[in-house]
């Protein structure tokens, strides 16, 4: 078949551009070349040995013509003129990629005002302005069973257990559906990145009314409140400094830090829902390097629920009003080490198949120090309530797996303890419950079996030494007993952590002590040993 040969526009402008001292030998070797190929073409019959040496003879002496004339050019000239034609020939193709990039940028700015972007966003043209909008719906079933129920209650009259020795919830088994996570947030920058700000509420379903002495009864609940969770600004002073107003959480323990829907199991660890310390209001300064994060808060003070209804610090400042909250002063910090990996891997609690190895390490404490508000302080004397906290933590991920420890440790002196809800709902009777340690501690590990399978076991432990008098009516808060709960689980990630099932069993092996009380999360206070809770949770977050 007859050869043709084409030439792009390129390539064209490229000869055009070329000086004529150049063009003419190349235009004759070409022309050499282009004859050979159509004589082969039309020929009928194959050429001769002679003819071919002829044609040898002649290209050869071409060849060396256009040598000579290119040597003679580049001693005359040198290579200035081809080094500033290449010079013009990149400037052109560098500035016709920057045109079109600056193009593409000023088209997706000016258009892509909504949309989803691992979220739904909306913002200004030119991006100065940006709300992403997000959820979470969380749908759990539990079971709950207590062997042989109640047992170990002190009757009075009319065979009606004594109110100061209420130990257990009186049911063997309890079950039910219920949607603990359902939240809404909205987030974003205004005037630029720079300036950021996120507001998230949940729907409560544990508004329980407390009455009398007894902690674990209640007038219904108010299911379906809104709760302000985290309302706060955020201004990057620098890169790598940046300061936090509002309510948020303070830093403190790791596995409280991460959010919900990222959690491992279907719950937090009821040590972490005891001896974490919560969300407060205040002002946060973060500093962050590559490898390392420095965290400090001024604040209202952390959540007391070290003894759950028990209010050895009494503080609660969970959108409070400035002057509910009694605390004088309260400092949170902490520190991390990122030993491998990237900071945002350990925003979860999973790892998986495919991610690079990370190592986290970190360390934190809290301190405060108040008068719990009376109502009434020329009728009831407050003494101050002093709390310090410390924890430390490690987290390692390793591409399908993961291992996080964590310990706890808070000491307080507690000079005006009260309980919660006591006194039918009179002003609290005030105690000196002096000073009291707690400690705790939570392992847990997982593994994925397939890529969209994961099985997870943790173990929790807790223990609290109150030291001073109980307040009146809160016998029940303390046992004398122990936490100890070992869990086992598994995640199906249906399409990440925004769309996944989760379930777990649990059993503790003493006595879920009134102080470590968890209903929520299904953990009921007993005087049985063997409580076993099964959970079930599907979750969609967006």
């Amino acid at each position: 078949m007859p050869t043709t040969q084409v030439m792009n526009s390129s390539t064209i402008r490229r000869i055009a551009r070329t000086p004529r001292p150049l063009l003419t030998p190349l235009m004759l070797a070409a022309l050499g070349i282009a004859s050979v190929a159509r004589a082969q073409d039309g020929a009928s019959q194959a050429p001769s040995a002679k003819e071919l040496m002829e044609r040898i003879e002649r290209l050869e002496a071409s060849n060396r013509a256009l040598a000579g004339e290119v040597q003679t050019l580049r001693t005359a000239d040198g290579d200035a003129w081809l080094t500033e034609e290449r010079a013009s020939e990149i400037r052109s193709i560098v500035s016709d990629v920057l045109a079109d990039s600056a193009t593409r940028d000023s088209l997706q700015t000016s258009t892509s005002t909504s949309g989803w972007n691992d979220g739904f966003y909306l913002q200004s043209a030119d991006g100065r302005f940006r709300l992403e909008v997000g959820g979470l719906i969380q749908m759990r079933y539990i079971y709950g069973y207590i062997p042989d129920g109640v047992s170990g209650l002190n009757t009075g009259p009319g065979g009606l257990p004594q109110p100061t020795q209420w130990i257990a919830d009186n049911v063997e088994t309890r079950s039910g559906f219920d949607l603990p996570g359902t939240q809404l947030d909205l987030k974003g920058h205004i005037f630029g990145p720079t300036w950021q700000y996120k507001i998230k509420g949940a729907f409560s379903n544990q508004d329980e009314a407390v009455i009398g002495q007894n902690p674990f009864g209640d007038l219904g609940n108010g299911s379906g409140t809104f709760r302000l969770l985290d309302a706060y600004m955020r201004a990057d002073v620098a890169d790598d400094f940046s300061v936090r107003v509002g309510q948020f959480k303070l830093p403190f323990a790791r596995e409280q830090l991460v959010d919900t829907e990222y959690q491992l199991a279907v719950s937090r660890s009821t040590i972490v829902e005891h001896l974490g310390i919560g969300r407060s209001q205040g002002v946060e300064g973060t500093w962050t390097s590559d490898n390392t994060r420095a965290m400090l808060a001024f604040s209202n003070g952390g959540t007391d629920n070290i003894y759950g209804i028990l209010k050895a610090v009494g503080s609660d400042p969970l959108n409070s009003l400035y002057s509910s909250d009694g605390v004088d002063w309260a400092f949170t910090g902490r520190f991390e080490w990122k030993m491998a990996g990237q900071w945002k891997q350990f925003n979860s609690m999973t790892s998986p198949p495919g991610d690079e190895y990370a190592l986290l390490v970190g360390i934190a404490a809290h301190a405060q120090e108040g008068d719990p508000d009376s109502g009434n302080e020329t009728i009831t004397s407050t003494d101050p309530n002093s709390w310090f906290a410390a924890t430390a933590d490690v987290t390692a991920m390793f591409g399908g797996a993961t291992l996080f420890a964590s310990v706890f440790y808070h000491h307080t002196s507690s000079g005006s303890a009260f309980l919660q809800g006591s006194n039918n709902f009179d002003v609290p009777t005030y105690n000196d419950m002096g000073s009291t340690d707690t400690m705790g501690a939570v392992v847990q590990a997982s593994y994925y079996i397939v890529p969209k399978w994961e099985v997870f076991s943790r173990f929790e432990y807790g223990s609290a030494d109150i030291n001073g008098t109980m307040p009146t009516g809160s016998t029940s808060l303390d046992n004398g007993n122990a936490l100890a709960i070992l869990s086992i689980g598994a995640n199906w990630y249906i399409d990440g952590e925004d769309f996944k099932w989760s379930s777990d069993l649990g059993i503790a092996f003493d006595a879920v002590d009134g102080v470590w009380w968890n209903g929520a999360n299904g953990w009921r206070a007993t005087s049985e040993k063997a409580e076993i809770v099964f959970r079930s949770q599907l979750q969609m977050a967006f």
